[in-house]
């Protein structure tokens, strides 16, 4: 698998009622899928441009062939699948729409979540994909963290024995990522 961003050569920082905010290049080959995933404030456009996939969305698989797209709505837990046979090649857009959003206080991460995240990383692993990843479960603890504080505290044993378990599961993710990292130990390369 292999997840590369799109530069943008227009103004990035335009506003309007809906705007793309990223461009990703997406290439999977035979059995490989994306992380499940789900945006809150964007719809996300998957457009295939070589090969033949399918575009999960909730319970539903939906036929991704060249040329055509599928539309991802806001809050639709989604993933991209290769069961073809061949290399899958396709963009993703994603178009922001905080209007779509109607109370970000409702929304919740579930640790289940968090582990099915977590299950999903791959044996081997690219560093764009990585990096999503990493993203990913530092968002997801992130969340877990204040919902922990709002429900039973931080104060509280429970709540930082809670907490702590939570932070030990996403260390031991960010180690997995790095070890399965297909470009070698250096994930984090020094800058300087």
């Amino acid at each position: 698998m292999k997840i590369r961003p799109w530069k943008r050569l227009d103004d990035p920082t335009a506003t309007s009622p809906s705007r793309v905010l990223e461009l990703w290049e997406v290439m999977l080959q035979d059995g490989e899928s994306t992380p499940l995933l789900e945006h809150a404030a964007q719809e996300e456009m998957v457009i295939s441009l070589e090969g033949r996939g399918l575009v999960q969305l909730r319970d539903q698989q939906v036929d991704l062939t060249p040329g055509n797209a599928v539309v991802v709505p806001a809050g639709t837990p989604h993933s991209i699948l290769n069961r073809s046979g061949l290399p899958l090649r396709g963009l993703t857009v994603a178009i922001h729409r905080p209007s779509l959003v109607t109370d970000q206080g409702t929304e919740k991460v579930t640790a289940g979540e968090l582990e099915r995240l977590i299950d999903c990383i791959p044996d081997q692993i690219d560093r764009p994909t990585s990096l999503q990843f990493i993203i990913q479960l530092f968002e997801a603890a992130g969340q877990l963290s204040e919902q922990i504080d709002d429900a039973i505290g931080l104060d509280t044993e429970t709540g930082l024995r809670t907490l702590e378990a939570i932070e030990e599961q996403v260390m031991d993710a960010v180690l997995r990522i790095a070890h399965s990292y297909g470009g070698g130990s250096n994930l984090f390369p020094r800058r300087f």
